[in-house]
């Protein structure tokens, strides 16, 4: 009974406080990305999978981008899932994720294998990266960023180049609903001066039926703390024109800021399912831009440095000019 009842209000897209919302709720879309950074070789590789429901039945779309090469590679599938109860996907015979090993394979251009055992993951809290809106039913779209760290070992083949991925730094993310806002903008990056520090960022036009508003968060990992500030608990300002990301935030005791740009590189156009459709919609994405974080609180500098390994993206209208 209680199983059922859970399933029911997940299905809604939220959670219930302290649940888990790495298992499938059964929304429209299900998307899983893993984003690997390597600061000595100076190369980032980025695996995404949607799970997508339409009325023919479900479809999948995986997705391979990587660089140094600008190396964007995806397949659909007929045959994705993800699992009702724990963390398990899989689209046919093209990605497979379980217990920790993540294998995709897409032909001739692109494969990997690896295994991932978290070092630094979400915390147990009763809520989880979305902050409120994970309780709120019947949004277009929720975010989680789980994992922030992991011991990595394993190699991915690019083309005809095979990179080791053992010791890369390893983050993760969950997103679900009723697919991509209209507009948005995000940004992850590892590669800082400091192994212990992670940041994730997501802003886009959030809607609940006919109402529509953009809203912004950010998640650091720094050392031993993983900071959250999510309205409406915290006040957050962010924005994209598509060359600069900008994101400001505090709450009753940290202030974060976030300056990102592309360095006027061309991003990678990566395919962003439309589930409904069975289509697919196209984000613009810096796989190695340049982003600055500052993180204080209560007026003391607790760290600031930059990455010129961070991905920043955009999809959708363009929002610089939107209302935060």
């Amino acid at each position: 009974m209680w199983n059922t009842v859970r399933r029911t209000w997940r299905r809604t897209g939220c959670d219930l406080p302290f649940g888990d919302p790495l298992p499938s709720h059964g929304a429209h879309m299900e998307g899983y990305l893993w984003r690997f950074t390597d600061p000595p070789r100076r190369r980032v590789l980025v695996v995404a999978c949607g799970v997508n429901r339409h009325a023919d039945g479900p479809w999948g779309t995986v997705v391979l981008a990587a660089e140094p090469g600008g190396t964007v590679v995806s397949a659909t599938d007929d045959h994705a899932w993800s699992h009702p109860d724990r963390h398990q996907v899989r689209a046919g015979r093209t990605l497979r994720y379980e217990d920790g090993r993540l294998t995709a394979d897409l032909g001739r251009k692109a494969s990997l294998d690896v295994r991932l055992a978290a070092t630094r993951a979400w915390p147990r809290r009763a809520l989880h990266g979305s902050g409120v809106f994970s309780l709120v039913p019947g949004l277009n779209h929720y975010w989680h960023p789980y994992l922030f760290d992991a011991r990595v070992t394993g190699w991915a083949r690019v083309g005809a180049d095979v990179w080791d991925l053992s010791g890369c730094h390893v983050y993760a993310e969950k997103s679900w609903g009723r697919g991509f806002p209209t507009a948005w903008w995000w940004g992850q990056a590892h590669g800082f001066d400091r192994e212990d520090v992670c940041v994730a960022f997501a802003g886009g036009h959030l809607a609940l039926g006919p109402f529509e508003t953009a809203v912004n968060g950010v998640v650091v990992r720094l050392g031993s703390r993983v900071l959250r500030l999510v309205p409406p608990l915290a006040v957050v300002h962010g924005a994209s024109d598509g060359t600069g990301w900008h994101l400001r935030a505090r709450d009753a005791r940290y202030r974060v800021r976030v300056e990102g740009r592309g360095d006027g590189a061309r991003p990678l156009l990566l395919p962003v399912p439309v589930p409904r459709e069975r289509r697919h919609a196209r984000s613009r994405q810096h796989l190695t831009a340049r982003i600055r974080l500052t993180v204080s609180r209560g007026g003391h500098l607790l760290y600031r440095g930059e990455s010129a390994l961070a991905g920043l993206e955009t999809g959708g209208v363009p929002t610089s000019a939107a209302k935060r």
